[in-house]
């Protein structure tokens, strides 16, 4: 079992990561993108899917058309961990690599 975070942990481990929201109880983080096209949004999902499972880490996805919604938290610790941190870093990293130009302009 992973060792749940601290609140001083949890707050340097966010600072790191490239816009990350923390819920009010410091229990998950979450993150939302906005695609092109719903086809896109189903290939992050896939992308997403593969990076969790090859870690043994299984996010919570909510999609609504071109949007997606990613919460990460370690449920047997319950709250976060460094699994959740690492992950989010690796959808940062595949975003930026992958998808960057396949997002909506704002």
């Amino acid at each position: 079992m992973h060792q749940r975070l601290n609140n001083a942990e949890i707050d340097t481990r966010l600072k790191k990561l490239d816009d990350w929201t923390l819920d009010a109880h410091k229990a998950s983080i979450c993150k939302e993108w906005d695609f092109e096209s719903f086809k896109t949004a189903m290939s992050f999902f896939v992308n997403v899917g593969e990076l969790a499972e090859a870690r043994n880490h299984h996010p919570e996805f909510l999609s609504n058309y071109t949007k997606m919604r990613i919460r990460l938290m370690t449920h047997d610790a319950y709250g976060l961990t460094d699994k959740d941190f690492e992950l989010a870093m690796q959808i940062d990293q595949l975003v930026s690599h992958e998808f960057a130009a396949l997002l909506k302009k704002e």
